[in-house]
């Protein structure tokens, strides 16, 4: 196996693992700023009950905030157990999402049927050719696509500078997140479709605030730390995050500061 096909494969791996902790993935994981909706909406012209299909919608973090807007909101998610505490979030909350188990490759859903596709913290999981020919197949003429992700921004917090060199020293470097260069170029198959118009990047920030034994349950629910941090090694891990903090924060709350950074393309008009 090449290095290329052995990063492949470990993806893949880490693409079908949250199933394992959807429960804590829901509970620690950041929501998106209602400025971004209001963004996706006015740049769209989006109606107050566009019909939107959420692509690997996981616990529905997204989904349920575009239902709060009054969005017909589709939920596609192929993991049974992201897909069972979306229903049941969204059945607390009141909240009538359509949560299906299906792929953002092979959604299901008729042509031209929905105004907007999204994908929240999602994207970089899909079949990339695949994914952009079904979004294309299932977005009317002049809806679009909406991809989303939150990332902590170190340049604004050295408590994250430290951070990103701690879990160096427990994961391999291919699986330490850190900010790239290249962050902000658009995702290469949506640029290179004929189907999209692509719009160029926005980006909102905005900070979180949580306690110890949160951030520590946030760092234990990315799928790297899951998987490639050897068991015996979790522990120290975890004993290592609450000493960090406490150099950082003392006993004052984690703050972490976020860049929510949105992609939009236009779906372009059907030759006459």
């Amino acid at each position: 196996m090449t290095i290329s096909e052995e990063l492949a494969a470990q993806m893949a791996q880490r693409a079908r693992s949250f199933d394992a902790w959807a429960l804590d993935y829901d509970r620690y994981r950041p929501t998106y700023p209602q400025s971004m909706f209001d963004h996706i909406a006015a740049r769209l012209s989006l109606t107050a009950d566009a019909r939107v299909a959420d692509l690997g919608a996981g616990t529905g973090k997204a989904a349920r905030q575009m239902a709060r807007r009054g969005w017909q909101v589709i939920a596609i998610e192929p993991g049974e157990g992201m897909l069972e505490v979306l229903r049941a979030r969204a059945k607390s909350e009141g909240l009538a999402i359509d949560a299906r188990l299906a792929s953002a490759e092979e959604t299901g859903l008729p042509d031209a049927s929905v105004e907007l596709a999204t994908a929240a913290q999602a994207y970089h999981w899909f079949d990339k050719p695949r994914a952009v020919a079904e979004m294309a197949r299932i977005v009317r003429p002049r809806g679009g696509v909406a991809l989303f992700w939150n990332a902590p921004n170190e340049t604004r917090s050295p408590f994250l500078v430290d951070e990103i060199e701690l879990m160096a020293r427990y994961l391999p470097d291919e699986h330490v997140d850190r900010h790239s260069e290249d962050d902000h170029e658009p995702p290469e198959v949506i640029a290179e479709s004929d189907k999209f118009n692509c719009d160029d990047w926005t980006e909102f920030s905005h900070d979180r605030t949580l306690s110890a034994d949160d951030f520590v349950a946030l760092t234990f629910t990315a799928s790297q730390v899951q998987l490639f941090v050897p068991e015996d090694r979790k522990d120290a891990l975890r004993a290592d995050l609450r000493d960090l903090i406490a150099h950082h924060f003392g006993e004052r709350p984690v703050v972490l500061p976020y860049d929510t950074s949105l992609f939009l393309a236009v779906r372009n008009e059907l030759p006459a």
